[in-house]
């Protein structure tokens, strides 16, 4: 529609189109934490999101494949895309195979700070071997860190790194703010604005068909899309990856696009998260949440008794 409607050049709208494919899966979650939500239409949300952002990075290489090959002047042809393909699937093997070797470093009896460190260079390690093959570092991160969890069972290295993200969260989101591009907003205004809600028709209108076509309940069917809003992290990255394949005037007017509507829907994305929890009956009621508290202090006050009982 952006190519169609708003005459904007094919290669921009097929990287604005992967991109806005992706979510932002942490303002979701927090959403969700905050209201104590809980039932099926939850699971399906954590069931989109998780895979939301490698659905995006899969369309972002062949997208970018494409791009770079129209602006070589090459004709499409299937080696266009059956060569990211290839990276895509190396690069979630990388990460796999990465995923054993970390769990196989790390072990019960090594301190936290031990753990930390192995991570981070492994990491490192990671990041180095995409950058020799030319393949995404952000797919075989998320590859590596999905094996990792599921080979392990083990969340304590998770929620060390998560403690540890702030940092180079912030680090990455401040190098990002530096290539916004102010007075590029101008020329950006229509294209930004369209953008911004046309993504958030795209999120609901797919959403919604999905749903109908796999027969999920109803209000999945209604309200999922209202919580797919937020976006932030990955598409910001993609971004930047982006900016280096478009010429100069367009990878500014791309960055400064997703950068501008990243803040806005940010803004907006726990808004609509609540709503859309609300209106599917998924946040518990004051009354609910005091009954399942009576319950939890019940079954406490039975297992002390249990316990006081055996000692005796």
């Amino acid at each position: 529609s952006m190519y169609y409607i708003f005459k904007v050049p094919l290669s921009l709208a097929l990287l604005l189109g992967a991109i806005g494919s992706a979510t932002a899966p942490a303002s979701t979650i927090m959403t969700i934490r905050q209201y104590k939500a809980k039932g099926s239409f939850v699971n399906m949300i954590l069931q989109v999101v998780a895979l939301d952002d490698a659905v995006a990075l899969i369309a972002f290489s062949i997208c970018a494949a494409v791009v770079q090959s129209m602006h070589a002047d090459q004709g499409l042809n299937p080696l266009v895309f059956l060569l990211p393909l290839f990276t895509n699937l190396l690069a979630i093997g990388l990460g796999i195979a990465f995923g054993f070797l970390l769990n196989r470093m790390i072990s019960e009896r090594r301190s936290d700070d031990n753990r930390l460190l192995l991570a981070i260079a492994t990491i490192s390690a990671l990041a180095g071997f995409c950058a020799a093959f030319e393949i995404s570092p952000l797919l075989s991160a998320m590859a590596l860190g999905t094996s990792y969890v599921n080979i392990s069972g083990n969340r304590r290295l998770f929620d060390q790194v998560n403690d540890f993200a702030p940092v180079i969260l912030t680090m990455f989101f401040v190098l990002s703010g530096m290539r916004l591009n102010v007075p590029a907003l101008a020329t950006a205004g229509v294209i930004g604005i369209a953008y911004f809600f046309i993504r958030i028709f795209g999120k609901y209108l797919g959403a919604f068909v999905g749903a109908g076509l796999s027969g999920a309940a109803p209000e999945i069917k209604k309200y999922l899309g209202l919580a797919l809003v937020p976006q932030a992290g990955v598409s910001i990255g993609l971004a930047v990856l982006g900016q280096r394949i478009l010429p100069p005037e367009l990878g500014s007017l791309l960055s400064t696009i997703i950068l501008s509507s990243a803040v806005l829907y940010e803004m907006v994305g726990p808004a609509s998260g609540k709503l859309a929890l609300h209106l599917s009956g998924s946040i518990p009621s004051p009354q609910a949440e005091e009954k399942e508290v009576k319950v939890e202090k019940t079954a406490g006050n039975k297992e002390v008794s249990k316990v006081q009982y055996q000692q005796n």
